[in-house]
């Protein structure tokens, strides 16, 4: 981290196997209040277990849940939305649960986002109730999406009132 004057490490760092012909990398990272996130091909953070996704609180690093899992289980995209982290990339499970390279952290346990989509997410930006995804695929949730998607992350409460009629 740059302080204005000069860079430090946080702990020690991301370890692990890394990609075929490369060290393990950092690819994505968001931040949310005073955590950290970040995602990638790395197996350990500040030596700890954590498959591919960790959080920094600021003096050390954590797991989410299990991590991300799958053949690539690679972290390309991160986006934060309200206490919602989203991840992205070429991974088939996020916690053990099936999801097709996009999911959802809620601060204590990973879903999917519906049936997810075809091909590697490497792109994604929250804005407001939407949820923007690019990358190598051509369906989102089941519909044709030509390398860009958007997911609608929350559907505005709806107030009900009973009116009386004569």
């Amino acid at each position: 981290q740059w302080n204005g004057s000069s860079w430090s490490a946080l702990g020690s760092g991301m370890s692990g196997a890394g990609y075929v012909g490369y060290g393990p990398e950092v690819l994505a990272l968001a931040v949310s209040g005073s955590t950290l996130y970040a995602g990638g091909d790395f197996t350990t953070a500040g030596g700890s277990p954590a498959n591919y996704i960790a959080q920094w609180n600021g003096s050390s690093w954590s797991a989410l849940g299990s991590g991300i899992g799958g053949n690539s289980p690679y972290v390309h995209a991160l986006a934060v939305s309200g206490g919602t982290l989203y991840a992205g990339g070429y991974f088939t499970t996020a916690g053990g649960v099936a999801a097709n390279r996009i999911a959802q952290w809620n601060g204590s346990s990973w879903t999917a986002l519906g049936s997810g989509v075809n091909g590697g997410v490497i792109a994604l930006a929250a804005s407001g109730n939407d949820l923007y995804a690019g990358g190598g695929f051509t369906t989102a949730g089941g519909k044709v999406s030509g390398y860009v998607a958007r997911a609608i992350l929350r559907l505005p409460s709806l107030t009900l009132r009973q009116t009386n009629s004569s």
